[in-house]
């Protein structure tokens, strides 16, 4: 036939996500993985020792992610996220027991960071100015390279905060990404600052619909293949 195909290298979430939207659009789609399973830095898997499918990773979905959100709606994830009603963070340092939770606020002015109550505990409110130099980040420069890994707000919010966004750490996680990130969250308001995670795990939520939706719609995912 003279139908196009299109070839996807890889099947992570962006591969699976192109090849969803290309799919569902009629166009013919191969996907091919040189890993045993698809999802790439996004799945589940089992674990042997602890007995337990797990996932690989911290992955944290912001309400303000249309694009993530719009991803699940096409797939046909059933009710994939769960999260607090309110852009509430709950926290909790694993050496000292500390918790606190962070409370961002509706609106785009960040009232939270002039309320104790809301903030990060011991931290002052010049420490989020001095931190606001991650939006002049340049190409190349970690988060690490513009947070003071010195300051308690590194440790007790950008750190985590990077983990669970990017899925690596400050000093390898780009300034630039996080700040798109910010920028369409935190800077927006609470209403799409809102935490949200896979209520079922990875797998269920993200790749597994996925999966299904191109056998659907006839798409070849060839894993173990480069």
């Amino acid at each position: 036939t003279n139908q196009r195909r299109v070839h996807i290298i890889g099947a992570g979430l962006s591969g699976l996500a192109a090849a969803t939207r290309l799919a569902g659009e009629g166009v013919a789609v191969s996907v091919y993985d040189a890993a045993g399973q698809a999802g790439g830095r996004c799945r589940s898997f089992y674990d042997k020792t602890l007995d337990r499918v797990i996932d690989n990773g911290n992955h944290l979905i912001m309400s303000g992610n249309h694009a993530a959100l719009d991803y699940l709606r096409r797939i046909g994830a059933k009710d994939p996220l769960t999260g607090p009603d309110d852009a509430s963070y709950p926290f909790v340092d694993v050496k000292s027991g500390a918790r606190w939770t962070v409370r961002i606020n509706d609106g785009p002015i960040p009232f939270w960071v002039f309320d104790k109550k809301r903030r990060v505990p011991d931290t002052r409110l010049i420490d989020y100015v001095k931190a606001a130099g991650i939006a002049l980040a340049k190409p190349g420069q970690t988060v690490a390279d513009l947070v003071d890994e010195k300051n308690v707000l590194y440790a007790r919010f950008w750190e985590p905060l990077t983990l669970a966004v990017l899925n690596t750490t400050p000093k390898l996680g780009q300034a630039r990404l996080l700040w798109s990130v910010i920028r369409e969250t935190f800077l927006v308001g609470g209403e799409a600052s809102r935490p949200l995670a896979a209520r079922e795990g990875l797998g269920p939520a993200f790749i597994d619909p996925a999966l299904a939706f191109l056998a659907r719609h006839g798409a070849g995912v060839h894993l173990n293949h480069r």
